[in-house]
């Protein structure tokens, strides 16, 4: 597909806060409160809408080659978030292509600090990394946090190092939040007809109860989009089953935890990820010969 044809709709998608995520537990809430709190109708009308904009930087290793840097920075989601500074999942692929593309970069780096985002757009940008991967190097970088989709992401390139012990990895997890606003609404005299054309449509009306089948459904689109999430951990960082059920606990692991578990391969600075990364680049190309 051309760069070009990789774009979303530019407007305030304040649907985006809606569905399946994938993002730290604590950082998901402090999101999702803001999003909560805030005046959606003015934030509409007044915000200007997100435009995409590349984030692909470039820098020359001790060895002379160029290595290619993405940046996956804050909440990640098909478009920029209009209430957080993030990150497009879409804009990442096309400066991954770009990276890929372009002849004087010898290998690529992720260099994310992220929570997770959104699960739509996280397997689209998985694949692309290991379409890359297939092409150069590509190395992950955790500076301080790689949680969740995020990590979903990182976990198809070659190798994940970390800045440092202190570094938060993992939260491999999917979650949906849905509120039950049926007693507050009874409490205020305020009675919710639903007329839907089946048992789910409708599901999560505010002020309508959530049924046990609406529960359920709701429940099986978070593990449905948690199989993807788990086949790609597992076959990118080749865990044993017993080793992803024991990582899979939601929650963060240190970098040194993370490095036991087999979530990363080290734990390095930047500069010293960067030089490697072109060493190994180096590596291939006379492999390659």
């Amino acid at each position: 597909m051309p760069l070009d044809l990789l774009s979303v709709p530019v407007f305030n998608r304040v649907t985006d806060y809606v569905g399946v995520w994938g993002i730290e537990p604590s950082r998901g809430n402090a999101l999702w409160l803001s999003a909560r709190n805030a005046n959606l109708p003015k934030h509409v009308a007044d915000a200007k809408p997100p435009q995409l904009r590349s984030d692909l930087q470039t820098v020359r290793a001790a060895n002379g080659l160029t290595v290619g840097i993405v940046m996956l920075a804050g909440p990640l989601m098909k478009a920029v978030s209009s209430m957080e500074a993030g990150t497009s999942t879409v804009q990442a692929r096309r400066d991954l292509r770009k990276a890929v593309n372009d002849p004087d970069v010898a290998a690529i780096l992720l260099a994310i600090d992220s929570p997770g985002g959104t699960v739509a757009g996280t397997a689209d940008l998985a694949a692309e990394v290991r379409s890359a991967a297939a092409k150069k190097p590509v190395w992950a970088f955790a500076d301080d946090l790689c949680a969740s989709a995020a990590y979903w992401v990182a976990s198809q390139a070659d190798a994940i190092f970390a800045n440092d012990r202190t570094a938060l990895v993992g939260s491999i997890g999917t979650l949906a939040v849905v509120y039950d606003l049926s007693g507050a609404a009874e409490q205020q005299g305020i009675k919710t007809f639903v007329f839907g054309t089946g048992p789910l449509k409708g599901a999560g009306a505010p002020g309508a109860p959530i049924s046990d089948e609406q529960q359920a459904y709701f429940r099986g689109l978070v593990e449905d989009a948690q199989l993807s999430f788990d086949a790609a951990v597992r076959k990118g960082r080749g865990l044993t089953e017993k080793q992803l059920i024991d990582a899979k606990t939601g929650g963060v692991f240190g970098a040194a935890e993370a490095l036991e578990r087999k979530l990363i391969d080290g734990i390095r600075s930047m500069d010293a990820v960067i030089n490697d990364l072109a060493a190994e680049a180096k590596r291939t190309v006379r492999q390659a010969k």
